[in-house]
């Protein structure tokens, strides 16, 4: 691969591949870099696809089925499981039933953070065009006190917001172990609460293909592939910058010209050491980076039964809400945590994916800082397991074979560290959605 392109955008998950893809349908020069030694798995479940991404990218024209999820599920360690779901009238009867004393104030909660998120005070994070900060736009904020409340409200804690709202701590433990756990926030932490806002959204509810159906990825690949992208699997050596270009050399004798380095997520920015650590270098978000994601995928020698019975959700095991602050300090003090939330889900083949983004970025020991190691990851894994033990007696012993999948920063140098124009979507709930209007804004700021 050789020449010059608009963008790089590095990863080969769902939001890598759709910004890719809608890149290219926009006429830009789009090179696409991905993981050499992926192995073929089952899909785990992916954020949902707007309308405005499905038309962008012809998807109508690939077999192409989606389910949503069933449910959003919280296996606290004492009482029954906390749920809600797409539907707002679904979750208020849900709520009623389970004799929770806010039932009658969800459809007013969801409103209230549609508004909160459909109607940010700042640009979306992640890019802004250099020497062109939108004065207009702050001073509209400042001189409008709706506005102004919005962000101040934005900029608090997640923890803060729903103890406004509701008076059941087993609900607000639910609500905060699904919107920050797979960003790996605090509840108490500054900024937090820009996760709850848009984690109601309805392109942040997850879906999957159904059994037998296609996987979205290895359609977005097939999209990709289709509008021209041209994918590299090689490993970057060299990065220098030139102006409004970076000059990207790659083993062998593979040389590009790029206007800009994109990362759809941040796990694919971690992975190679951008980004990442104690300082989170175009987070766009307070507070975010200093730890890692990590994913065990469980192959078991038989079926097991899905807590309620509903193979179709998504389940967070939490003790109580204070794990939630608790696992992120000690992901950012760098260490690993008994008690860290763990998310987890069934696939269509009999796998639980299990994974928690309440990791450290590097551990902390004897006073200096250092990478993860093979132990590290056996430990880590143990811990999931056991959380999943703890909420499914039994499950350990059905356990035949495990996987393993670290999102954490390399040791040494990143190769990207040169690089003239580098653009990192921060966490989101919505991300496929979220990332191509990134890409749009900065095609835009080209022009």
């Amino acid at each position: 691969m050789n020449g010059q392109f608009d963008f790089l955008v590095v990863g080969d998950d769902e939001p890598s591949l759709a910004a890719a893809a809608a890149a290219a349908k926009a006429h830009a020069r789009v090179a696409l870099l991905t993981s050499a030694d992926r192995k073929k798995r089952a899909a785990a479940a992916s954020p949902a696809i707007a309308n405005f991404v499905w038309r962008r990218l012809d998807l109508q024209d690939y077999d192409l089925t989606l389910e949503p999820v069933s449910a959003r599920v919280t296996l606290l360690k004492e009482g029954a499981p906390v749920a809600t779901y797409a539907s707002a009238r679904e979750t208020a009867e849900g709520l009623a039933e389970k004799g929770s004393p806010d039932h009658l104030l969800w459809r007013d909660f969801v409103e209230d953070m549609a508004v909160l998120a459909g109607a940010p005070p700042y640009a979306p994070a992640g890019y802004e065009k250099p020497g062109a900060p939108d004065i207009k736009k702050f001073a509209a904020l400042l001189a409008d006190p709706a506005r102004l409340e919005q962000a101040a409200r934005l900029f608090g804690s997640c923890g803060d917001i729903l103890d406004d709202y509701f008076s059941d701590a087993r609900l607000r433990s639910h609500l905060a172990a699904h919107a920050l756990g797979a960003g790996g926030r605090g509840d108490r932490e500054a900024g937090s609460a820009q996760a709850l806002a848009e984690f109601l959204d309805a392109d942040a509810w997850r879906v999957r293909a159904p059994k037998g159906g296609v996987a979205l990825r290895a359609v977005l690949e097939q999209v990709c592939q289709d509008t021209g992208v041209e994918t590299t699997h090689k490993k970057p050596v060299e990065v220098v910058a030139n102006g409004k270009f970076s000059q990207i050399s790659f083993d062998g004798e593979d040389k590009i010209k790029v206007k800009h380095l994109f990362f759809a997520t941040p796990a694919a920015a971690r992975q190679w050491g951008v980004g990442d650590g104690r300082g989170a270098q175009g987070s766009g978000m307070l507070g975010e980076g200093a730890h890692a994601d990590f994913t065990v995928r469980f192959k078991l020698n038989d079926s097991i039964e899905a807590p309620l019975n509903d193979p179709g959700a998504i389940f967070q095991v939490i003790d109580d809400g204070g794990d939630i602050q608790a696992a992120r300090n000690a992901a950012l003090q760098g260490r690993l945590c008994d008690e860290m939330p763990v998310e987890f889900e069934f696939t269509s083949n009999g796998e639980v994916i299990a994974r928690s983004a309440y990791l450290p970025a590097a551990f902390y020991e004897d006073g200096e800082w250092r990478a993860w190691t093979g132990q590290d990851r056996q430990a880590a894994a143990s811990i999931i397991k056991d959380r999943l033990s703890s909420r499914m007696p039994g499950f350990a012993s059905l356990i035949r074979r495990t996987e393993t999948e670290l999102s954490a920063p390399p040791s040494g140098a990143s190769p990207f560290a040169n690089c003239a124009r580098l653009i990192i979507q921060p966490h989101r709930h919505n991300a496929i959605s979220a990332a191509v209007k990134l890409i749009d804004q900065v095609m835009a700021g080209d022009d």
